[in-house]
């Protein structure tokens, strides 16, 4: 659905992201490392070998190409085997700079990469605030050239070298990891997210995509109900139910996000800001930004420098 694939690039667009890859390295069995919650969004890529995730109580196979994203940076760990002692994330990274690694020496070698992301600012949208605590994708389930199986030679390779601008060129391919490990999950797990269901009815995508289109505009429930060809009530209705938010709340957060990245990339006045995201003055966006983010425009602007 070209609505929906227009909306998805919005939001992923607007969810701007920093991404960090700690590492890309070979663990030799016996091997168990503990990854305390960190409040960042971190992943692993299992791309040689196999292993075992244990995660609240569960214990989930992996095999290679499998991609592990946790939203919330939940507490996890990752062994060659189950009952393994494991080792804090931090104290294996720490001996990667010394001269006796951990987990280098032995048969059985997994190769991982792992890393975190950090979204930009604090004010989540539905996609990705309705994802559950593990994102796995799982290689099996995928085309060899389908989803993260397509940037993941890529990845390795600038990994593996020391080409001048390897670090920014890792960056961004692992931005492009994380949108399409999104897009292959959410492709299997079409109703995990209230949010993406949504976008499969033509009626609410409609309205979607004029909120994305032009929030600037001075939109109401009228105006959006009549763009998605349903009654006032019945629109406000079935947004709440179907996305889990209602439908001004909605246009209020992108809004939001839309000012928070004008200002973030642009160097725009305050006043010009509330105009292009749709807020009456500079002093109404300064309001709103400070209830949704904690901070005022000028010291996000300055955090974000």
């Amino acid at each position: 659905m070209v609505m929906m694939d227009d909306a998805l690039r919005d939001i992923f667009r607007l969810i701007r992201l920093k991404s960090c890859v700690y590492f890309q390295r070979d663990f030799c069995a016996p091997w168990a490392m503990e990854i305390s919650g960190t409040g960042f969004a971190q992943f692993h890529v299992v791309t040689r070998g196999s292993g075992i995730l244990e995660l609240a109580g569960r214990q989930i196979g992996l095999g290679p190409g499998d991609v592990l994203l946790f939203p919330r940076g939940a507490a996890h760990t990752l062994a060659d085997a189950p009952q393994r002692r494991a080792v804090a994330g931090a104290e294996v990274m720490s001996s990667f700079a010394g001269d006796d690694p951990l987990f280098s020496d032995g048969p059985f070698a997994t190769r991982l990469i792992c890393g975190h992301f950090e979204f930009h600012n604090n004010l989540a949208h539905p996609l990705i605030g309705q994802l559950p605590d593990l994102v796995h994708v799982r290689a099996l389930d995928m085309m060899p050239q389908q989803g993260p199986l397509s940037i993941l030679p890529i990845l390795m390779r600038e990994l593996s070298d020391a080409n001048p601008g390897n670090v920014s060129v890792v960056e961004r391919l692992a931005e492009v990891l994380l949108v399409q490990t999104l897009r292959a999950y959410y492709a299997d797990h079409p109703h995990e997210s209230a949010f993406y269901a949504a976008l499969n009815d033509a009626r609410l995508a409609r309205a979607v995509s004029l909120i994305h289109r032009d929030p600037a505009k001075p939109l109401t429930l009228d105006l959006l109900a009549r763009e998605a060809g349903m009654s006032r009530s019945l629109f406000a209705q079935e947004f709440k139910a179907r996305t889990g938010i209602a439908p001004i709340e909605y246009l209020a957060r992108w809004r939001m996000l839309n000012a928070a990245d004008i200002i973030r990339t642009e160097g725009l006045s305050l006043s010009e800001v509330a105009a292009r995201s749709g807020y009456e003055s500079d002093i109404s966006l300064s309001r709103a930004f400070k209830r949704a983010l904690g901070v005022t425009p000028s010291e996000y602007r300055r955090q974000e420098i």
